[in-house]
């Protein structure tokens, strides 16, 4: 427990450290996860909401009350801090907990099944999987609530179609319980689903406004490449960057797909909630195919990869990353031959949230 104000100053400084560490070994992604320190049986101390874990300071981690979520300060805390906070009060063996977007866990998630069967190592293990629900709800931390009391003896679940939870005595048992966990998952996706893919992403043809002007990466891309470039750029005006993603997964979609159903709350925050893949090369009216949308973050060509888009490098390539990891549930839930896809009020609901709120808050922090 903590019990002077130096000790409560390392705590945070640790957890700075600690979701750095995540995010530079690919744990943590952009401003998704979270990470969180009980400090004394009321209270913890979490990662704020909406800002880079590249941007944090001590003064940014936020002070929250176990029993009725209250914080002290201006910067919001966690919008999972729900989550976070039944943990702690079902589990006295949560002292420290991460809540990441990891791949292959959040992959094996959107399966619809409600425990993985997989193996670590030479042991065989069972992964609990809480049931679905809209991130930051009261009732996803419900659903999480239910998974502690089912597997007492459990120190990491997957949220379904979501990410991961794993707590420990102290950020060395919780990190390891995260990564033991992207194992295993890996190990299950390889062996079930037939879907032995590493996450990525592989450029083909970027390019960026400059004045106005399109500047490609690669002078001498070719002409076909540079008119879905010219389209994108005059139909999105919002848009400043293309990364063309060519990784496995994203190809592989582009060649047999023909419609993306998201099966990650981050893929319809970030990307969007219905993507379709050209079928043919020529489209209905024998000209144009690429679905270039407003609020859809990626555009597919056929057989080509896809066309993540940005206000600047940093967001496209956001996009570009969380559309393989897509791609690799899409592909994992084909094979496997069944899924839970979240409804289409439901993708809606958080593309037009993150875009209104949890976007401008990143922006804002950034400026």
């Amino acid at each position: 427990m903590i019990n002077s104000e130096e000790e409560l100053l390392e705590a945070k400084k640790h957890i700075i450290e600690v979701s750095r560490e995540l995010h530079d070994v690919g744990l943590l992604v952009r401003t998704w996860g979270n990470i969180s320190q009980r400090i004394d049986e009321k209270s913890f101390l979490i990662t704020p909401s909406g800002i880079k874990y590249e941007d944090l300071t001590p003064e940014m981690i936020v002070k929250v009350n176990i029993d009725d979520l209250s914080f002290e300060g201006d910067i919001a805390p966690s919008s999972e801090k729900a989550v976070h906070a039944i943990c702690y009060k079902l589990r006295k063996d949560a002292d420290f907990i991460v809540h990441t977007h990891q791949v292959y866990a959040s992959c094996a998630g959107t399966l619809g099944m409600k425990k993985i069967k997989t193996y670590f190592s030479d042991d065989d293990i069972v992964i609990p999987v809480a049931a679905y629900a809209l991130p930051g709800t009261q009732k996803l931390a419900d659903n999480v609530g239910k998974a502690l009391l089912k597997y007492p003896d459990k120190k990491g679940f997957i949220m379904a179609n979501h990410g991961t939870i794993c707590f420990g005595k102290n950020s060395k048992e919780a990190i390891f319980e995260a990564e033991k966990m992207e194992v295993a998952c890996h190990n299950f996706l390889t062996d079930t689903c037939k879907t032995d893919m590493n996450h990525g992403v592989e450029v083909g043809y970027n390019s960026h406004l400059e004045n106005g002007e399109i500047v490609y990466d690669i002078p001498d891309t070719p002409q076909r490449v540079k008119d879905i470039h010219k389209a994108i750029y005059s139909k999105r005006k919002d848009v400043n960057y293309i990364i063309h993603n060519k990784s496995e997964a994203v190809m592989m979609v582009s060649r047999r797909a023909n419609h993306m159903r998201p099966l990650l709350d981050d893929f319809a925050q970030l990307i969007g909630y219905s993507i379709k893949v050209p079928s043919n090369e020529h489209g209905k009216d024998g000209q144009s195919y690429h679905n270039i949308k407003k609020h859809v973050n990626a555009i597919f060509s056929l057989n080509d990869g896809a066309y993540c888009i940005g206000k600047d490098e940093e967001d496209a390539m956001a996009v570009a990353i969380v559309l393989d990891k897509g791609c690799i549930a899409h592909t994992a839930v084909m094979r496997h031959g069944e899924g839970h896809y979240l409804s289409f009020w439901e993708c809606y609901h958080m593309n037009r949230h993150y875009r209104k709120s949890y976007g401008k808050l990143a922006e804002s922090v950034k400026k």
